[in-house]
């Protein structure tokens, strides 16, 4: 695709968030906080960071032509399965519009065909005449031909080989579970492609391997030994068209290091964090240096195969997120239970407004449109934030107080993992999960070291 046509589809995609923020006004006049509000959007539905500079100068235009990474996750945010399903859309809509032009072309008002007069001499011709008129048919002939071929291998082909990309089916059976994880892969990939297609299978400390497939419909496996996050991605000719996520996880507690601008994960375990007043919080120092900076999130993680019934129980923690804690700016701690195949959650900062979420399996609400400052939400004191969920309505509680609820219809299945997130290091007091009878599932209060 030409630098052109891509300018133009860049258009279209600040076009389609501008209307979807229509409230933050236009793009030109978004400020530095707003695009490190997108950011975190982003990377909460994508799992994909891009920098609040890099943003503005995307939607500022102070950018010739983006990275295809970024491009991939803005579509990603609108719903579109990356940059090229976006360019495939839009080009099937601009061509239909073509179409529908063409098709309702108005006649003449009157009906009446116009009535040409032609002098005699002009139509005597010479055979100078002719031949030039011969030779300009021809010419015409070559031309047509020509831009037929050239509308071939620039447009239309690169058309049919992006409607080509779109029909590849890549699936994971079981992508999460306790380390070291097997997973079972499987594909079905149009023949014509196969030769550019290959498996990128990166692991959670950023190592990789490749496999380049030999049949276009099969199934491969791929053992992950690294516990936290790692992916498979279907690529061609080095671009990624699908990417699949592994949660590789160690049974227990753990903690996850993670600063995204950085591109940095690590592990580490639980007992690094513990701390003899009953509480975990992670030493600054335990963290590599080049991770500080910025951008560092710190999760303290637990994972149990079939902990209770994720679509009905009750889950609450005592949390803080300090300057003790060494908080970053904003001071975001963030509240998740997982599945397989879905989650619960929520997140609060200090500013009420500008970085707040609420997720309950399909239903993925973002952005600024909930002013939580009324409840005056101070990340240095602790709080117990609370989830609960029955009869497929999640509610959400700040110090016992209600804060929201959403209503959702697909069931995530059997819970298996806790997650207490901060920007910064935070701190987690106790953990307690229940079913809604008050019988308690699983309790941890982080009185003694845990191993």
């Amino acid at each position: 695709m030409d630098e052109i046509k891509d300018r133009r589809y860049i258009k279209e995609i600040i076009r389609e968030y501008a209307t979807r923020f229509v409230s933050w006004g236009a793009p030109e006049s978004w400020d530095l906080d707003q695009f490190k509000t997108l950011e975190n959007m982003i990377l909460e539905s994508t799992d994909v960071t891009v920098n609040a500079n890099t943003l503005k100068r995307f939607f500022q235009q102070r950018t010739g032509n983006p990275q295809l990474a970024t491009r991939d996750a803005l579509c990603r945010f609108l719903g579109y399965a990356g940059y090229t399903d976006f360019v495939i859309k839009k080009t099937r809509i601009e061509e239909a519009a073509t179409v529908t032009t063409e098709i309702n072309i108005p006649e003449q008002a009157t009906g009446q065909k116009e009535e040409i007069t032609t002098p005699i001499f002009n139509s005597i011709q010479t055979p100078a005449q002719k031949s030039n008129k011969i030779y300009i048919y021809l010419l015409s002939v070559l031309l047509l031909i020509l831009s037929g071929y050239l509308l071939y291998t620039l447009k239309i082909k690169e058309i049919y080989t992006n409607y080509l990309l779109s029909k590849i089916s890549f699936t994971a059976a079981n992508p999460k579970g306790v380390n070291p994880l097997t997973v079972t892969f499987s594909y079905s990939i149009p023949s014509s492609l196969l030769k550019d297609i290959k498996l990128v299978y990166e692991e959670a400390n950023g190592d990789t391997a490749e496999k380049q497939l030999s049949r276009p419909v099969g199934k491969v496996n791929a053992t992950y030994i690294n516990e936290g996050d790692g992916y498979c991605q279907v690529q061609y000719k080095g671009r990624t068209i699908k990417s699949i996520l592994i949660e590789n996880r160690k049974s227990g507690w753990s903690i996850f290091t993670r600063n995204e601008r950085k591109g940095i994960f690590r592990t580490l375990p639980i007992y690094e964090a513990y701390k003899k007043e009953g509480y975990v919080s992670l030493p600054l120092d335990s963290v590599v240096p080049e991770a500080r900076p910025g951008h560092l999130f710190v999760s303290y993680v637990y994972y149990k195969d079939k902990l209770v019934d994720g679509d009905n129980f009750m889950f609450e923690a005592r949390v803080r997120n300090s300057v003790k804690d060494f908080a970053i700016p904003r001071s975001d701690v963030m509240m998740y239970i997982l599945s397989n195949t879905g989650r619960h959650g929520f997140a609060l900062n200090e500013a009420g407004y500008a970085y707040i979420k609420f997720i309950s399996g399909e239903k993925n609400i973002k952005g600024d449109d909930y002013n939580l400052s009324k409840f005056n939400f101070n990340a240095s004191d602790w709080h117990v934030m609370g989830i609960r969920v029955e009869n497929k309505r999640s509610t959400f509680y700040l110090d016992g107080q209600k804060i929201y609820n959403i209503d959702y219809t697909q069931p995530i299945g059997s819970a298996n993992e806790l997650i207490l997130r901060f920007k910064g290091c935070g701190a987690v007091d106790y953990v307690k999960v229940s079913k809604l009878n008050g019988q308690v599932v699983y309790e941890q209060d982080f009185d003694s070291l845990l191993q």
